[in-house]
C-alpha cells in the first residue's frame, strides 16, 4: 500500500516537473499537454537535459526504488532521467530563457525606429495647418519628407554591411538609439524647415541601418530553441510603432508627437548597457576571451558554454567572410544569380504595390477617397490591424509555409485594392465605407504574408558565396522602389485619382502573384543545406557553383560587405 501512494505521489511530481520543464524550454508551447509527451526531438531534450540537476536526496543514503516507481519516471519524464534511472528537476532553464528573451527585448526595442519614421506621416495634416510654426510646410515639402527612407536607403545599402563589421552589432546599436532619440527632439523643436528635413534625413539613416541590425544581432546572442519565436517580436515591434504614433498624431499636437516618439530611445539606451557584444562578431575580431564572457553572460554562469562557444568558432573559420570581388564573380553563376534575382522582383513588385504609401500616406489617402469616418480613426484601425496580424502572421509562418503564404496574401492584396480602386472610380452612392473595408483587408492580408516572408526568404534562399552582395542588391532595390513610389504617389493621385491608383497596384500585386508561383520553392521544414540547390535547372550548374565557391574561399580575408 505505501508503494501505491509513493507511486501515486511520485506520478503528480514528475507532471509538475514537465509542466517546468517545457515552460522553461518551450514558454510559447507550455498549454499543450495532450500526451504529456515532448513534440521536440528526443535528441535535443536530452542535450537540454544537461542543464538539469539532480534532485538532492532527502536521506543519506538512497533506497533501491519499486519497479512501479522507475516505470512511472520512465513513462512521464523518459528523457530527463541518468543512467541509473535518477529524476532531474528544471535548476535554471528557465531563468536562462528569461534571460536571453530579455536581451531580444531590449534589441527588438530599436525596431520602434522603423514604425515610428514610416507612421510619423500622420503629423503632417496638423503640421501644415499648425500657424504657430516659423515655417511653411508645401505640398513638395510633404513629397519628400515622405519619401527620405527610400533615398537614404539607396544611399546607405552598400555601406550597412561594413559599419556593423567594424564597430561591433551591439556598439552601433547603442550608439544608434541615443542618436534617433536626439533626432526626434531636434525635429521636435526646430525653428527652421532645414533642420526639420536634417532630423528627419538622420532618423531615416538610422532606420536603414536598425532594420538589419536588430534582426542580426537578435540571432547571435539567443538559442535555436527561441530565436525562431522572436522573430514574431522583432515584427510586431515595427506594427507596435506604427500604431503608436498614429494614436498620439490623433491626440497630440504635432510638436509633442513628435518628441515623444524620441522618448524610448533614451530609456533602451540605457538598458542597451546591459546586453553583452555578440559572441560570433568577437570571435571574427580574434577576441576569444571577450567572446568566452559574453556567451556566459547570455547563457548564465551555471552552463557550461565552452562546447558551443567552440561550435561558433568551428563556424566562424569554416565561413569566413568573403570579399566583395569575390562575391561578385560567384554572381556569373546561374545557381547564384538566380535566387538574388528573384528575391530582388519580389521585393520591388512588393513596393510597387503600394504598401509604403497605404502607411505613409494614410491620412492622406482617406481624406481623398472621402471616407466618411475620421481620417485619424481610420489610421488607428490600420495601425491596430498591422499589429494583430503580424504577430498571427508570424505564428501560422512554419505552420503553413511560405509559397502558399505568400501567394494567398499577395492575390488578397490585389484583390482588394483593385475591389476599392474600382469603387472609387464608380462613385457608387453610400458606398464611401468600402475603401475603408479595402485598406483593411489589404493591412490584414499584408501583415500575415507580404510583411515577414520576403525577409525571411532572404535568409534562405540566398547562397552563402553571394549572401551580402546579394542582400546588399535585394535592399538597395526595396529602398529604390520605396523612394519611386512613394515620390510619384501624390502627382499620381493628383492627375488621375486615388482609385486609378489603387488599380494600378493591384495589377503589380498580380505580377508578384504570377512570379510567386512560377519560381518560388517552398523553404519550410528545409536546411539551408537542402535549399542550396533550389534554382538549379541542371547538375552541371551545381558543380560549377560548388566550384566555383570553393575558388573563391580560397582567398579570403575578415571583411563584411
Amino acid at each position: 500500500m505505501t508503494d501505491d501512494y509513493d507511486t501515486i505521489l511520485l506520478t503528480l511530481t514528475t507532471m509538475m516537473g514537465r509542466v517546468a520543464y517545457d515552460i522553461g524550454n518551450r514558454p510559447w508551447e507550455f498549454c499543450d499537454y495532450v500526451s504529456w509527451r515532448p513534440k521536440i526531438p528526443a535528441p535535443r531534450l536530452r542535450r537540454d537535459a544537461n542543464t538539469l540537476r539532480r534532485l538532492p536526496s532527502p536521506e543519506p543514503r538512497r533506497r533501491r526504488q519499486s519497479g512501479a516507481k522507475r516505470r512511472a519516471e520512465r513513462t512521464l519524464f523518459p528523457d530527463a532521467l541518468d543512467s541509473k534511472g535518477m529524476m532531474f528537476v528544471i535548476k535554471d532553464s528557465t531563468f536562462r530563457i528569461l534571460r536571453q528573451v530579455a536581451f531580444a527585448l531590449i534589441v527588438a526595442a530599436s525596431r520602434l525606429e522603423v514604425g515610428l519614421v514610416i507612421g510619423w506621416s500622420a503629423v503632417l495634416p496638423k503640421l501644415r495647418a499648425d500657424n504657430a510654426t516659423s515655417f511653411t510646410v508645401t505640398d513638395q515639402d510633404v513629397t519628400w519628407l515622405v519619401s527620405l527612407p527610400g533615398i537614404s536607403g539607396v544611399a546607405m545599402t552598400l555601406a550597412i554591411g561594413p559599419l556593423i563589421e567594424f564597430t561591433g552589432p551591439t556598439r552601433l546599436l547603442r550608439a544608434l538609439l541615443f542618436l534617433a532619440g536626439v533626432l526626434w527632439l531636434l525635429q521636435a523643436f526646430t525653428p527652421y524647415l532645414s533642420l526639420l528635413y536634417l532630423g528627419r534625413l538622420g532618423s531615416c539613416l538610422a532606420f536603414n541601418v536598425v532594420g538589419p541590425l536588430a534582426p542580426a544581432l537578435i540571432s547571435e546572442l539567443v538559442e535555436p530553441s527561441v530565436r525562431g519565436s522572436l522573430v514574431a517580436v522583432v515584427e510586431a515591434v515595427v506594427a507596435l510603432g506604427q500604431l503608436a504614433v498614429y494614436c498620439l498624431a490623433d491626440a497630440l499636437p504635432w510638436r509633442l508627437t513628435t518628441a515623444v516618439c524620441g522618448a524610448p530611445f533614451f530609456v533602451v539606451f540605457v538598458l542597451a548597457f546591459w546586453v553583452p557584444e555578440s559572441p560570433y562578431w568577437l570571435l571574427r575580431q580574434d577576441r576569444p576571451e571577450d567572446a568566452a564572457k559574453a556567451l556566459s553572460r547570455l547563457r548564465g554562469s551555471v552552463k557550461d558554454t565552452s562546447v558551443e562557444l567552440d561550435e561558433i568558432a568551428v563556424g566562424v573559420k569554416e565561413r569566413p567572410q568573403s570579399t566583395l570581388k569575390d562575391q561578385v564573380k560567384q554572381l556569373t553563376v546561374p545557381q547564384n544569380f538566380r535566387p538574388v534575382l528573384f528575391l530582388a522582383s519580389v521585393f520591388v513588385l512588393r513596393e510597387l504595390g503600394g504598401q509604403y504609401v497605404v502607411f505613409s500616406y494614410t491620412v492622406y489617402l482617406f481624406r481623398e477617397a472621402g471616407v466618411s469616418m475620421d481620417a485619424y480613426t481610420c489610421t488607428i484601425l490600420v495601425g491596430a490591424v498591422r499589429l494583430a496580424c503580424t504577430v498571427l502572421g508570424s505564428l501560422l509562418l512554419d505552420r503553413v509555409g511560405r509559397r502558399p503564404m505568400l501567394l494567398a496574401t499577395g492575390v488578397v492584396c490585389g484583390l482588394a485594392e483593385l475591389v476599392g480602386g474600382a469603387f472609387l472610380l464608380g462613385q457608387f452612392p453610400g458606398a464611401s465605407w468600402v475603401p475603408l473595408a479595402a485598406v483593411l483587408v489589404f493591412v490584414s492580408s499584408y501583415g500575415l504574408g507580404m510583411s515577414p516572408i520576403p525577409w525571411v526568404l532572404l535568409g534562405e534562399l540566398l547562397p552563402p558565396a553571394v549572401r551580402s552582395v546579394g542582400t546588399s542588391i535585394c535592399v538597395f532595390n526595396f529602398a529604390l522602389s520605396i523612394f519611386v513610389v512613394s515620390y510619384t504617389f501624390p502627382p499620381l493621385v493628383e492627375h488621375a485619382g486615388v482609385g486609378t491608383a489603387l488599380i494600378a497596384f493591384a495589377g503589380f500585386h498580380a505580377v508578384l502573384s504570377v512570379v510567386t508561383w512560377a519560381f518560388l520553392p517552398e523553404t519550410r521544414g528545409k536546411s539551408l543545406s537542402d535549399l542550396k540547390d533550389a534554382f538549379t535547372s541542371a547538375p552541371k550548374e551545381a558543380d560549377d557553383a560548388a566550384a566555383g565557391e570553393g575558388k573563391g574561399t580560397e582567398n579570403t580575408k575578415d571583411t563584411n560587405v
